[in-house]
């Protein structure tokens, strides 16, 4: 789907309502809750479920202490799980499950019928689903924020070291699209 975020207009799509398992798509719903329902100042704990998750990893710490912007900059330049999962515990205080329902109201409202999701990182399942018009509903409504549109056009982010860390971390904006030495800016 080829959507005008500004007018809504579907200027191109192709098999729009097919429902897909959306992989790592998945974390622009996770990230358009938590900017609706969390503060980007708020402190989030790292409970024990995040650092067990499977892949992309920021490598969270049980314990560990960050502030939820921290963490959306780690879902959203470098995908990663174990922020989805903080993020999802935060926000459904402590239920991912809870999260998850929100996802799934938040795309009904957004007339994302062809979507189901099950979990805030996209890790596979087979009732984990959505289409590309979907998505599109959901990136057009994401596009808006302008928390986003600064987070998702950052190059790198520093976290700086934290209670459980003493490194600073470093993530990397791993889209080609806003990297002027890519092929692809």
């Amino acid at each position: 789907v080829l959507l005008d975020a500004t007018t809504g207009e579907i200027l191109f799509s192709k098999n729009p309502d097919s429902a897909y398992p959306p992989a790592s798509t998945t974390k622009i719903m996770t990230a358009l809750i938590v900017l609706e329902k969390a503060n980007l100042d708020d402190e989030v704990t790292i409970g024990t479920n995040p650092p067990k998750i499977d892949g992309t990893r920021l490598g969270l710490i049980e314990g560990e202490k960050f502030k939820v912007r921290d963490l959306l900059y780690g879902l959203l330049l470098a995908s990663d799980n174990d922020c989805a999962m903080a993020l999802a515990e935060y926000v459904g205080n402590g239920s991912v499950n809870k999260f998850v329902d929100e996802m799934n109201k938040k795309a009904v409202e957004l007339g994302a019928v062809h979507t189901h999701f099950v979990n805030p990182s996209g890790l596979f399942d087979k009732e984990h689903k959505t289409s590309a018009k979907d998505l599109s509903l959901i990136m057009e409504k994401l596009s808006k924020n302008s928390e986003y549109s600064k987070i998702a056009t950052t190059l790198s982010y520093n976290i700086k070291p934290t209670n459980k860390c003493k490194n600073e971390r470093v993530i990397w904006n791993e889209n080609k699209l806003i990297q002027k030495q890519s092929p692809f800016y």
